[in-house]
């Protein structure tokens, strides 16, 4: 004889509780980025074989970056005017509108290509934007708060 078997209604309560708890500890693990890092979910992060293409299909990439320009790496902020970028010319040089100069602000987003001491470096302005070159590569960075005294 099979007897229903009786469960209080505090110990329901305690298992549906228990069993939402590890379905919301789930979902947000298998949410965002993966980092520990909160403010890599403000991030967007693109590569382009060419400058036209970064251009065409960002309007935050600089206007200054060569059409030419290949190998783009390109990271920024969706809640500021922060960027980094990694990119190679055919000269190896920063396009002729950009001229040598002491760095604007700093590097303020992070990436494992990006080198930590690039502001050191810095040697170079493009508008807004700071860089330098290292190792063949050119580096460059805007700082939020750069761009944002430079609109007035």
């Amino acid at each position: 004889m099979h007897r229903p078997t009786h469960v209080s209604p505090r110990a329901a309560r305690t298992t549906l509780c228990a069993l939402g708890a590890a379905a919301l500890a789930v979902s947000l693990t298998a949410c965002g980025s993966g980092s520990s890092n909160p403010f890599d979910d403000h991030q967007e992060k693109s590569s382009y074989q060419d400058g036209a293409a970064a251009k065409s299909d960002r309007k935050s990439v600089p206007r200054w970056l060569p059409d030419d320009a290949s190998d783009i790496t390109y990271v920024m902020s969706t809640t500021g005017d922060d960027r980094i970028m990694k990119f190679t010319t055919p000269d190896g040089k920063f396009p002729a509108q950009c001229a040598k100069g002491e760095p604007q602000g700093k590097p303020r987003l992070k990436a494992d290509w990006f080198p930590s001491d690039l502001a050191a470096k810095a040697d170079t302005n493009c508008g807004t934007w700071s860089g330098a070159r290292v190792d063949g590569a050119l580096y460059a960075w805007q700082d939020k708060d750069v761009a944002m005294k430079a609109r007035g």
